[in-house]
Formats: structure tokens, C-alpha cells, sequence
């Protein structure tokens, strides 16, 4: 299998219960320090404090990008509301936000995350693509015939169908060789958009929030 990966991006974020300025400071100062690193590819809030005004934290996350610790902002599980108010505060473009969101949970269409994402440049990356391994079987006839057609495993259909679409990434984690190359596999072809608007619409078990982490 071909080598996939030629350099490394480094992500890192802040805990949302640390998003005063100068714990924004340290924390980052901290993440560098046991990765060994200089700076930090993208660092995200990793989700929104209400008590803590957001121009605080993008304070610090300017100040940070300044300095040339972080090359990139980025936030965590944040609507509509909070990513405009998020940008309104920062020197520069917020270029991600990272939400849950998979063929079952549909939280970031149906609040117009996706959309506003899409329209305005930015990533949109979802976390547990494959919903701790529930999307990995078989089972659901919509999924196997798309395995089919395409001669993918449902794994590999559920992580392509994610990022086939405008400014979707994803992110995944496993501690098995074959599963890793399985899903690296997923990003070597693109599905027709016929078929990512039918698994869209016609995938059975769809909720409208995430039953880890609610946009906020």
C-alpha cells in the first residue's frame, strides 16, 4: 500500500475549562512542550465556556498565532451563534470547526452548521465518523448495496461519504493495522453525488443531536 502521508499536520486544542487568557497561554505552552514542538499546525477551543466571554480566549488565540506558536485557529462544537461571535474576536480566518457528525447523527445539517460552514470557507471536521465502530457492520441494506457498487466495506462507505462532501474532513482513531489501512483506503476514491444525496436522505436511523456533545 502506498505511503498516504508525507508530512505531519499537528492538531491540538484547548480544554474548554481553561479558556481564560492566560490559561489559553499555558495551556498551549504546555502541549508544546511534551510534543517536543516549536508550534502547533491548528489549535482549537475544544468547545465553549459560557462563563468565559469568548473575546477573552480569541485574545489570547491571536496572541498566540502572533508569536508564531499556532499557525491556525479553530473551534470545537460550536453553532452558528457562537463561530460568527468566535470570528468577530479573531485576527485571522477561523478555518475549522469540529463537531459530531456521521450518517446517524445529523446535528450540524439540521442546525445549518454544515451549510454556513460550506458557504463560508471554513472545515467542518466529524468526530466519530464512525460512531465507535456502529457504522463498521453490515446490516443496513442502503449501506451494503453502496458496498456493492462501489466494492468498499460499510467502514469505508461511511468515512467517503463524509468526505465527499464540500469542506468535510474527519478524524478517526484505532490501534489495528488492517483498520487503519482499511480507512486510509476510504480516501483513495469519491462517491458519486447521487449516491452521497441518497445515503443522505434514505439512511434509516438518522437523530437530530449528538448523544455526546450538543452544539452550542
Amino acid at each position: 500500500m502506498p505511503c498516504l502521508v508525507k508530512a505531519f499536520f499537528i492538531t491540538s486544542k484547548v480544554y474548554w475549562t481553561n479558556l481564560r487568557y492566560e490559561n489559553v497561554l499555558n495551556s498551549c505552552k504546555e502541549s508544546l512542550k511534551r510534543l517536543g514542538m516549536d508550534y502547533i499546525d491548528l489549535y482549537l477551543i475544544h468547545g465553549p465556556d459560557p462563563d468565559v466571554p469568548i473575546k477573552e480566549t480569541m485574545k489570547a488565540l491571536n496572541e498566540l498565532k502572533e508569536q508564531g506558536l499556532i499557525r491556525n485557529i479553530g473551534v470545537s462544537n460550536f453553532n452558528i451563534e457562537r463561530l460568527e461571535e468566535a470570528q468577530k474576536y479573531c485576527n485571522s480566518k477561523i478555518v475549522l470547526n469540529q463537531v459530531h457528525y456521521n450518517l446517524l447523527f445529523r446535528e450540524p445539517v439540521l442546525k445549518g452548521v454544515l451549510d454556513y460552514c460550506q458557504k463560508n470557507d471554513i472545515f467542518l471536521e466529524a468526530w466519530r465518523p464512525l460512531q465507535q465502530g456502529l457504522l463498521t457492520k453490515t446490516g443496513i441494506k442502503i449501506v451494503d448495496d453502496t458496498c456493492v457498487k462501489y466494492n468498499r466495506t460499510p467502514a469505508q462507505i461511511a468515512l467517503n461519504w463524509l468526505i465527499s462532501q464540500n469542506n468535510v474532513l474527519t478524524l478517526f482513531k484505532t490501534s489495528k493495522i488492517d483498520r487503519l489501512k482499511e480507512n486510509l483506503e476510504a480516501i483513495t476514491w469519491k462517491m458519486d453525488k447521487k449516491d452521497i444525496e441518497k445515503l443522505s436522505k434514505e439512511f434509516p436511523y438518522q437523530l437530530d443531536r449528538s448523544n455526546a456533545v450538543q452544539l452550542k
